[in-house]
């Protein structure tokens, strides 16, 4: 199985509520399969929260081939059907918090293209919050 791919069938017809808050309204990004609105990533980054264990699976990190994963959902703009990208503890925090180092974010673009999918149709991926070259413009802190 590939550490980034298009998952199978269409968004689920329910909009699951976050796992933290129980807050509703869109298909939140999953981790491990638990929903998390963007307000409870990024009050976990920030160590406002409650910490967030979260099982790793034995595939290898999309971005540095590190095995033992936390599997990342998310719903791409103007797609029927969700992405999913396994990655590590580290890529994981990096990408939440909108930090990927340029090599991290070009890796990424670069498996997401070959499935069809714009990294401006991620929401923690685009342009808003790094430019072309894959340079971060938005960072959030260190927790």
């Amino acid at each position: 199985m590939s550490s980034i791919r298009i998952v199978g069938g269409s968004a689920p017809p329910t909009r699951l509520p976050c796992c933290r808050c129980s807050a509703t309204g869109c298909h939140w990004d999953c981790l491990a399969g638990q929903p998390i609105c963007p307000d409870c990533q990024e009050s976990l980054l920030r160590g406002e929260s409650d910490t967030l264990l979260l099982r790793r699976e034995g595939r290898s990190c999309s971005v540095c081939q590190q095995s033992g994963t936390v599997p990342y959902l998310t719903y791409p703009l103007h797609e029927t059907q969700a992405l999913e990208i396994d990655l590590c503890p580290a890529h994981l925090r990096d990408l939440m918090a909108r930090r990927l180092t340029c090599r991290a974010f070009r890796r990424l673009r670069r498996q997401m293209n070959l499935l069809g999918v714009a990294v401006e149709q991620v929401f923690l991926l685009h342009e808003s919050f790094y430019d072309e070259s894959g340079t971060a413009l938005r960072p959030l802190g260190d927790g």
